[in-house]
């Protein structure tokens, strides 16, 4: 009937608006860290392996209480310090130095922050 399609579409709306709320104040959080990774590099600075994805968003969920991120986080650019998209080896980190991930919370929350990578 008509009132359990209207609640349930005001439930749905709810559950939206808190997913957004949420991912705005996530987005707050995220923007100001600066995650340190150690990696074995040459003498050039060049990484002995990569810093992927997933090590990233290993790493940043960590900073927060399980579950806090939510599932759907993904990274949408990995730019390097001279503002360069990293694009060979799909968007992994092969040198030290600082980068700047952008990652999507939800479909319009995106959060930017900074992956450091230093000589382990």
């Amino acid at each position: 009937d008509d009132e359990t399609v209207a609640a349930e579409l005001k439930a749905k709306d709810e559950e939206r608006r808190a997913a957004l709320d949420a991912a705005k104040s996530m987005q707050d959080k995220i923007t100001d860290i600066n995650l340190q990774l150690s990696m074995k590099a040459g003498p050039e600075g060049h990484l002995f392996g990569s810093v992927g994805h997933k090590t990233i968003l290993t790493e940043l969920r960590n900073q927060f209480p399980k579950g806090a991120l939510g599932k759907r986080v993904k990274i949408v650019s990995v730019k390097d310090e001279n503002d360069k998209e990293v694009t060979d080896h799909h968007g992994d980190i092969k040198d030290l130095g600082t980068f700047t991930v952008r990652v999507e919370l939800l479909k319009d929350v995106e959060a930017k922050f900074a992956v450091t990578v230093n000589q382990a």
